[in-house]
């Protein structure tokens, strides 16, 4: 019944020229922990066809259920979808381009690494930096769901059956190395302390916890911390985009405005000024130019 499903988000847009709808809801209980949010969108754009996805430290998969979505990854390499295909990415510390080939209908699901890991069987280093098709990854279940979810009829139907699809997928799911996700949420605290200092905590050496770190999530651990703080600067970019830039990178836990700039720029190829222009209005993501 309507009134027993899961309390969603809609954000919505539309100027006469383009339009997006995102509906936004969490993961069943059993998910938590695993499963950050999913997302059903559609979209129509004729100003444009390409948006810059930038640099993160989730893991993501994102089914597309209408014209075909091309994506290059950080590595330069394209990948289209049909609908009912899917790709998967892990960490990326430099931007993706994904560009709509038609009017979209999709799904996006946000992950945390171990989750990822589960989904695509396997390790999250080996996708660092790429996209990849999921079915190339686990087969005929990758097409399956793409079917079924082609076929729902609503955003709270293929929430549904990704909930079943992934608890599935996580019922054998090899238990996470503790220490590396406790780095990872030490290391993306605003204040973190120095990787260094992780390692101590730890009871590990500097270099066994950066090589550590580095198998598991295909980058080191100063790259991850540098990452997170660039992920909260994005953010609350696109909360507060009337705040002076200043205040945003101390926020964000940048020592001056100079910090600020050469991370932005190192992860997005862009200035923070940039960046801000080009973001579309309603959390739309960031217009390619």
């Amino acid at each position: 019944m309507e009134e027993n499903r899961r309390q969603t988000r809609v954000r919505h847009y539309d100027d006469g020229v383009d339009m997006w709808e995102m509906t936004a809801a969490p993961p069943t209980a059993a998910l938590a922990g695993l499963v950050r949010r999913y997302t059903s969108y559609r979209e129509r754009t004729a100003s444009f066809s390409a948006r810059r996805e930038l640099a993160a430290t989730c893991g993501v998969f994102i089914y597309a259920l209408g014209e075909p979505l091309s994506i290059i990854g950080a590595d330069g390499v394209e990948v289209v979808l049909d609908a009912g295909e899917a790709f998967v990415g892990g960490v990326a510390d430099a931007t993706s381009i994904s560009r709509a080939l038609g009017a979209q209908i999709g799904v996006q699901i946000h992950l945390t690494l171990p989750a990822l890991s589960a989904v695509c069987g396997a390790p999250v280093a080996e996708i660092a930096n790429r996209v990849t098709p999921l079915a190339d990854l686990i087969g005929a279940a990758a097409r399956d769901l793409g079917a079924r979810l082609g076929d729902a009829s609503d955003p709270h139907d293929r929430f549904d059956l990704l909930d079943e699809f992934l608890i599935r997928r996580f019922a054998d799911m090899e238990a996470p190395d503790r220490s590396i996700v406790w780095a990872m949420e030490r290391l993306s605290a605003r204040n973190a302390p120095t990787v260094s200092e992780i390692a101590a905590e730890i009871g590990w050496s500097r270099k066994h916890l950066t090589n550590r770190f580095a198998a598991v999530t295909g980058f080191s651990s100063q790259t991850y911390r540098r990452l997170t703080r660039f992920e909260r600067l994005s953010a609350a970019i696109a909360d507060r985009p009337e705040e002076s830039l200043a205040m945003l990178a101390l926020d964000a836990g940048y020592h001056d405005q100079s910090h600020m700039t050469r991370d932005v720029q190192a992860f997005s190829d862009m200035t923070p000024g940039e960046l801000r222009r080009r973001l579309l209005p309603r959390q739309g993501g960031v217009r390619e130019e």
